[in-house]
């Protein structure tokens, strides 16, 4: 970590009067040396747009501009460790920081700030704070702050009080998915290349974004300019130009050579996040340029896309692109496919969508509606997740399939074959699962892995043995599903090699707060099947202890009146259903989430005979929803 960082403003542009006026701006530095005397309008707006020392006026921020110490932070270098207490504030002015500590890790950006207690007398040992990538921190230790509220001592209550909050803010870190990132790396995987039609395709998809490259580069700079070494005089000159590049765009898409050169390493250092793009058909084996991440430090979260022939029916071979890989999400891209490549530019953008399927027996065909609904109308969903029957849909939705394939697969599987509760003797459960078993595995959708689907997806089973939910995020996919769909009771458990799993329901009925995490900020859509379903009769009053040959026998006469009592099979997928629903409000509570309860019918939970009648009302009941929240779901 190094004092040496250049000046924060391109007087050139500032005399031309073209100062900068966007909040948050990250500073320039577009000299080599540090005047620390009197700074420009860009810094001056820069200092004002942030969020701790935006209620100072002009005359505190030049004194508190002089107060800084500029630091220039290369990529995976500690600003601050567990091992000392911090004493001094750090203002991100340009690059990306990470802090982390017991409680988890936060990311960093342009314009906020870390460690606000050393100026209040109540910093605490034991966060560390590293750069993700080239940074430039200003510094403002305890004499500086003290000099500033003696030059300036109306503004410091405001101040103070920022900085409580800023505090108070850093001490409340909560591990998840990265924000959203501002530069974006594309390296070849493998030993091809990064496609051009990816390339623009990213680019045009992110919106207000620009591809860098080193032909670019040497275009703006001059022939070599984009290989020069951090150690070079030149490297100012290049820095500050990328610098002005990220300042002009929203994102900055750094397209890495072919080989480990010194520009592919600067895209290391310069990106927020790597995306790593290769031919779905090639040799998995790391290519020249992978090597490149293992030596350029910081840590970075990683993207794979493959990119699959056009009229690909379905990936294959995803395992052997994602061993030995740290990736922390992988995308499948049909070749010149905007839709595809638009999903990947949403998860890079922090506004991916995710939809989510409660369990509910049969209640699920309604599923089948609401997915056709937002098909038809346009809303983009980028990854599907769901519990129980919510599972199936969920992965039909995942495979690829239009609306009226999902429709006739879910009716050959749970209706056209009869009941999906084949019974047997009733040791373990109802049903032995061989019939759902065999209708999952030879499902086509449902054949390869998880990872080959086409969208990303999970879903929930919960473990008898330890008590917790399973996320199934990889792995054969009917076998997921198998363990999600395992109705205590009604289907045997499902032994995974080292636990017993049941139905996901058990445990998360609406997993929403999993798809949060696959998703981060972006918008869900959840589909409830807790509805009402219609006014129903109550049952007929029956003695605590109720005889089962007395109610067959109700069934088989027809000279008795039939006995009026719950089915087993239902009282077990509404108990299970009853000891989430507090649980799914809590969750719903603190995400944001579009939530749709369809219409659900009044049959057995599990007469899959009646799911088909729940697709059309729940097609109409989810156009009407989507044009009341028109403006919470725009296309």
């Amino acid at each position: 970590m190094t004092a040496d960082a250049p000046e924060f403003f391109d007087r050139e542009r500032i005399a031309a009067g073209q100062g900068s006026t966007r909040r948050r701006r990250p500073l320039l530095l577009l000299t080599e040396s540090w005047s620390g005397t009197e700074p420009g309008s860009e810094v001056l707006d820069f200092l004002a747009g942030t969020e701790v020392f935006g209620g100072l006026d002009r005359a505190a921020l030049r004194e508190l501009f002089v107060a800084f110490d500029p630091v220039h932070v290369a990529a995976g270098e500690v600003v601050e460790d567990t091992g000392r207490t911090p004493d001094a504030l750090h203002l991100l002015a340009y690059g990306r920081l990470v802090v982390t500590s017991a409680a988890g890790t936060r990311e960093i950006g342009p314009g906020q700030v870390v460690g606000a207690g050393a100026l209040l007398g109540d910093a605490l040992v034991g966060s560390e704070v590293r750069a993700v990538r080239d940074s430039l921190v200003l510094r403002l230790g305890v004499a500086g702050f003290e000099r500033v509220v003696r030059a300036q001592p109306a503004q410091m209550l405001g101040l103070c009080r920022a900085l409580v909050r800023a505090e108070a803010g850093g001490t409340t870190v909560a591990s998840g998915p990265a924000s959203a990132c501002t530069t974006i790396a594309l390296l070849p995987a493998g030993s091809g290349h990064v496609p051009h039609e990816v390339v623009a395709g990213l680019v045009a998809a992110l919106g207000g974004a620009v591809e860098v490259s080193s032909v670019s580069t040497d275009a703006a700079l001059g022939a070599g300019a984009s290989g020069t070494e951090r150690a070079d005089p030149r490297n100012g000159r290049l820095l500050a130009w990328l610098q002005r590049v990220e300042a002009d765009h929203r994102f900055v898409v750094y397209r890495a050579d072919e080989g480990d050169t010194a520009w592919t390493r600067r895209c290391l250092r310069q990106a927020d996040r790597v995306v790593l793009v290769a031919t779905a058909g090639d040799d998995p084996d790391q290519g020249p340029a992978e090597r490149a991440l293992a030596e350029v430090p910081g840590e970075r979260r990683c993207d794979l896309v493959l990119v699959h022939p056009a009229g690909t029916a379905a990936p294959t071979g995803t395992a052997a692109w994602l061993a030995g890989r740290a990736v922390t999400r992988h995308h499948h891209v049909r070749d010149r496919s905007p839709a595809d490549l638009a999903r990947v530019a949403r998860f890079l953008s922090g506004t991916a969508r995710g939809l989510v399927l409660a369990g509910g027996g049969m209640r699920g065909f309604a599923h089948l509606g609401v997915m056709q609904a937002l098909d038809e109308v346009g809303i983009p969903i980028d990854a599907v997740g769901g519990a129980s029957i919510g599972s199936i849909m969920a992965g039909f939705y995942a495979a690829g399939l239009e609306h009226e394939q999902r429709v006739h697969r879910a009716r050959r599987a749970m209706v056209d074959q009869g009941s999906m509760v084949g019974f047997t003797l009733p040791l373990v459960a109802v049903s032995s699962g061989r019939k759902v078993t065999r209708l999952l595995r030879e499902e086509p959708s449902f054949a390869g892995t998880i990872e080959d689907l086409w969208l990303p997806y999970f879903c929930v089973s919960a473990s008898l043995s330890r008590a917790q939910e399973v996320v199934h995020e990889t792995g054969p996919t009917w076998r997921a599903i198998r363990a999600s769909i395992a109705i205590p009771g009604v289907y045997p458990p499902v032994h995974d090699g080292t636990q017993l799993l049941v139905d996901g329901g058990v445990m998360n009925n609406l997993p929403i707060d999993v798809m949060a995490g696959v998703v981060g900020d972006g918008p869900i859509v959840a589909v409830n099947l807790q509805g009402p379903g219609g006014r129903r009769r109550p049952p007929e009053a029956f003695e605590p202890a109720l005889s089962g040959w007395r109610v067959l026998a109700s069934r088989l006469n027809p000279f008795t009146p039939r006995m009026r009592v719950p089915r087993l099979a239902d009282v077990l997928v509404r108990s299970m259903s009853l000891s989430t629903a507090r649980l799914q409000r809590d969750r719903l509570g603190s995400h944001s989430v579009e939530l749709l309860t369809p219409p659900v019918g009044r049959s057995g939970l599990l007469d899959f005979a009646a799911g088909p009648s729940l697709v059309e009302p729940a097609y109409r009941y989810t156009l009407e929803a989507l044009e009341r929240s028109a403006d919470r779901m725009p296309v």
